[in-house]
């Protein structure tokens, strides 16, 4: 997590700064335990597979009820399976 850039100029910018470096911490630290779990960093890793899923997206157009989602890879599916997400 880069703090490197650190142009605040107020007390409560910095502190919402930290605050989100938190959150990223705890993030990044349950990936990281899933992926050792499943062994997955043996042949992948974690920048690797959050690049992989950048590229899904949700589309919802006015006047239908089901939002449309992007075609997932099979590299996605194994993703999604490994996290116990649930995609459209």
């Amino acid at each position: 997590l880069d703090m490197k850039r650190l142009r605040i100029h107020s007390s409560a910018a910095m502190d919402g700064r930290l605050f989100i470096q938190y959150i990223a911490l705890i993030l990044s630290s349950q990936i990281k335990n899933i992926m050792n779990e499943a062994g997955w960093f043996k042949s992948h890793n974690m920048q690797e597979v959050i690049d992989e899923m950048k590229s899904l997206r949700v589309v919802s157009v006015e006047g239908k009820r089901k939002p449309i989602y992007t075609t997932t890879t099979a590299f996605q599916r194994e993703i999604i399976e490994l996290f116990g997400l649930n995609i459209g």
